[in-house]
């Protein structure tokens, strides 16, 4: 645990970064082409074969040598038509807004990506990755459902990337 705390500090600003970019370029909805984009880029140059399973819906698995169950991380990506009144020099300037924090959940889920891939060799099973649009407009999960996002490995639990950051600080 102490080696994944410790790189996880080592790609703190790289996630600030990321999580910056997105709140600045923020997309509303079920059609978020600049930010399926993005997320697709950054996973493949994680090392990553992501999929949009539907409209800005992105699954992206990773196993390890042991065997085990599937588990999948959820991460929102869309925001709201809100208008962002702050002063920070990465705000938003396009009408919309991450007010929810899914430019933090989406930045998270990046960063687990990324060290998941560096300790893949201690995996037992696979984790799932999926980048969720429309989750404001309670319409995402259920597209991707039907989309198949819990077969093909069949999902045996789920967390969203907030709640398992939350436990890893809770449980060092």
């Amino acid at each position: 645990m102490t080696n994944i705390l410790a790189s996880a500090k080592e790609i703190k600003e790289e996630m600030i970064e990321i999580r910056r970019y997105i709140h600045q370029n923020p997309e509303v909805g079920d059609s978020l082409p600049q930010t399926t984009e993005f997320v697709m880029n950054t996973l493949k140059k994680y090392g990553y074969e992501p999929e949009e399973i539907c409209n800005s819906g992105i699954v992206t698995t990773i196993s390890g040598k042991k065997p085990g169950k599937t588990f999948m991380l959820r991460a929102d990506m869309d925001a709201l038509n809100v208008n962002e009144a702050t002063s920070c020099s990465f705000k938003s300037t396009n009408g919309k807004m991450h007010a929810c924090g899914h430019d933090m959940h989406t930045a998270m889920l990046l960063g687990a990506a990324k060290l998941l891939k560096e300790y893949e060799s201690e995996i037992e099973g696979t984790v799932k990755l999926v980048f969720q649009p429309n989750e404001e407009g309670f319409k995402g999960a259920k597209t991707m459902i039907e989309a198949g996002v819990l077969e093909h490995p069949k999902v045996d639990a789920a967390m969203h990337a907030y709640g398992a950051i939350k436990w890893l600080k809770n449980n060092k």
